[in-house]
């Protein structure tokens, strides 16, 4: 893993996700997408499979954001990756973006789940672990959990 990679990224990140939250002139969870930038940005610069040209690649790796108050974090590390560009990052939060407080599913931007509902991250993630193992496949299932949902029985009913 490159880290001086991974870092730069997460600056990045962090500068993308304060301008945003002030141009948008909208309330946004500063503090659940800044709390996520390290680990998407790890994930996004060093550890997931993924292909650019191919959002839908059966092979590649999935991350599912549970945590939805981190969505701004989340778009940061998809803008980083390639997955979003400037201008769709710049629409957040405005009518008709494809990028709300809280992710909705969007192959093509690299968004693999819609979230907002606490605790239902990790039954799809187990679910879709379960299914690939089924399967044969070799991709891997990355889950992001806030600890606030933890608390859900949906948590612990998929551990």
């Amino acid at each position: 893993m490159d880290l001086q990679k991974v870092m730069s990224m997460a600056e990045k990140m962090r500068k993308k996700i304060l301008d945003v939250s002030h141009s948008c002139n909208s309330s946004v969870h500063l503090g659940g997408g800044l709390s996520i930038v390290e680990i998407t940005a790890t994930l996004y610069g060093a550890v997931l499979k993924y292909d650019l040209n191919n959002t839908e690649w059966e092979d590649r790796d999935r991350f599912i954001l549970s945590k939805g108050h981190g969505a701004i974090g989340y778009y940061s590390a998809l803008l980083e990756a390639g997955f979003i560009s400037e201008d769709i990052f710049a629409t957040f939060q405005t009518n008709e973006s494809d990028l709300t407080a809280h992710s909705v599913m969007n192959l093509s931007l690299g968004i693999e789940s819609s979230n907002g509902s606490l605790g239902q991250g990790l039954s799809l993630g187990v679910g879709l672990a379960l299914a690939a193992k089924r399967k044969k496949k070799k991709h891997r299932i990355f889950v992001l959990l806030g600890n606030g949902e933890c608390n859900e029985g949906s948590v612990w009913e998929a551990i």
